[in-house]
């Protein structure tokens, strides 16, 4: 690349952010809902609400900035002038209205829902007696909060500081994910560093720059921002050898989104490794395994069951299939199967296979999900004192969890893309990183910008494909259950190791 291209390309990205960001108050998720899909197309505004052209010229200034993030893929800069970048990108996102999710007016409604008294676990948004009540989406106003207690005090707060002000409600929730952004753009560079494995330059390209970062956590507002933040942060202090405190970030993480505690296993395997590793010099065994994991357990517990008695809340937010039924698109693999299933039901000549089918493909995606979750780690923990191989295990255990969930969208793909950015090493795997960024490219487009999932339009394709796609992941799992050493797990290792002394 040419000595002056990262320059123009990055002005160019610049460009589209302004555009983007102007665009999106005609063509994003504004207060009053439009009573159809806004469509791309040429007319200023339409009957139903929202300006047309203005999501077209939405639509075009996404692909500018995704066109220019990857033309710089291999731009020869640091990471520091990524970082630099990112903000040049990004900041002009914190001043649009909300794109491609209604999730933020969602997230002031159920704050002010309990604000006036009522548990958002038991009540719907359509029991708050404000007019927020009509700029959240249709899908919240029956269900219950799907969050942990962290989130549902900070969007308590934000309700309760705004005077009734949605707008500044909104505000105070954006500020939020943005420092958990800020925590993203330090943390990435850091642990790329640390793990040696990925240059930080190209970590913080894939992981940070990335418009998926722009469109969905700052514009959108995500509370994913912060959870991804808390994992972060939880694997930096483990990497820094504070163990404990690394689980107590963890259970705050999965007080937001409970995914985040699928990580804390993994660093039970980094505590048992450093603890092995600091009495004996040799490799863990079981009794380090049980330890680490017992104390990480209690570090995970005390956290979580002193917030959830505290506010009164309980624990009703660790089921993490609470309001996926509301959501049905083949986005997530066991829906896509289930849908399968309803359509042969229907050449068969019966209509009633749908729901069934997909109820039962996502009860054995979670089970399919908790065997893949517990073979990972038991493979990974006679390599625990590797942290790149753990922390790479740990990203591949959030992946399982993405595409074995009973719903997906375009931004649970953030929970995975910053740890697996820092640990797969695109030279020894470059196909891999090849395909993890067309994955990020592409879920760019996957919502309109007002919101609208183009996964609920896309069936007929989306289906098919999800089920070649269930295919060559079952191949894949097939091959890497034949390349894996099965009795050389931990306990099989610990044996050999006390006959060797």
């Amino acid at each position: 690349m040419r000595s002056g291209a990262p320059r123009r390309w990055r002005l160019a990205g610049c460009a589209a952010a302004v555009a983007l960001a102007a665009a999106s108050w005609g063509a994003g998720s504004l207060p009053t809902l439009h009573t159809r899909v806004l469509w791309p197309g040429l007319a200023w505004q339409a009957p139903t609400g929202g300006s047309p052209l203005l999501a077209t010229v939405s639509v075009a200034a996404m692909a500018v900035l995704v066109l220019a993030w990857w033309r710089l893929r291999d731009a020869a800069v640091t990471a520091r002038w990524w970082q630099q970048t990112s903000l040049a990108w990004f900041v002009p996102l914190v001043a649009s209205a909300p794109l491609y999710s209604r999730d933020l007016y969602s997230y002031a409604a159920q704050g002010a829902l309990w604000h006036a008294g009522l548990s958002p676990y038991e009540h719907g948004v359509r029991d708050l007696a404000s007019d927020w009540r009509g700029s959240t989406a249709p899908t919240w106003l029956d269900s219950p909060a799907p969050y942990g207690p962290v989130w549902l005090l900070l969007a308590r707060g934000a309700a309760a500081a705004s005077g009734g002000n949605l707008v500044v409600a909104l505000g105070l929730l954006r500020v939020v994910a943005v420092l958990g952004v800020v925590v993203l753009v330090v943390a990435v560079p850091w642990l790329a560093r640390r793990l040696g494995v990925v240059d930080p330059s190209r970590a913080t390209w894939l992981a940070v720059a990335v418009p998926l970062v722009g469109a969905h956590l700052v514009s959108g507002a995500h509370n994913d921002a912060l959870m991804v933040a808390g994992v972060l942060g939880g694997l930096v202090l483990a990497l820094r050898r504070r163990f404990a405190l690394a689980c107590v970030v963890l259970s705050l993480a999965a007080m937001v989104k409970v995914t985040a505690v699928v990580v804390v296993p993994f660093v039970a395997l980094l505590w048992a490794a450093d603890h092995a590793a600091s009495s004996r010099g040799a490799s863990v065994r079981w009794r380090d395994l049980v330890r680490a994991g017992s104390l990480c357990l209690v570090a995970t517990a005390l956290p979580t069951m002193a917030l959830g008695l505290s506010t009164g809340l309980g624990f009703g937010w660790l089921n993490p299939a609470a309001t996926s039924g509301r959501n049905e698109q083949w986005t997530s693999l066991p829906t896509a199967l289930g849908m399968a299933v309803g359509a042969i039901g229907h050449v068969l000549g019966t209509d009633g296979w749908r729901d069934p089918g997909i109820a039962v493909m996502r009860g054995l995606g979670l089970g399919v999900l908790l065997v893949v979750l517990v073979l990972l780690w038991l493979t990974t923990a006679r390599w625990a004192g590797d942290p790149a191989r753990v922390v790479r295990a740990a990203g591949l255990a959030l992946l399982a969890v993405v595409v074995l969930a009973p719903a997906f969208l375009g931004w649970y793909y953030l929970w995975v893309l910053p740890v697996l950015a820092v640990c797969v090493d695109p030279d020894r795997h470059r196909r891999t990183v090849t395909w993890i960024a067309v994955a990020a490219a592409v879920l760019c487009f996957a919502q309109l910008p007002d919101g609208y999932s183009l996964g609920l339009t896309t069936t007929a394709v989306g289906v098919p494909l999800a089920v070649v796609a269930t295919g060559l992941l079952v191949r894949a799992g097939w091959r890497w259950a034949r390349r894996t050493d099965w009795r050389a797990l931990a306990l099989r290792e610990e044996r050999h190791a006390d006959a060797g002394t």
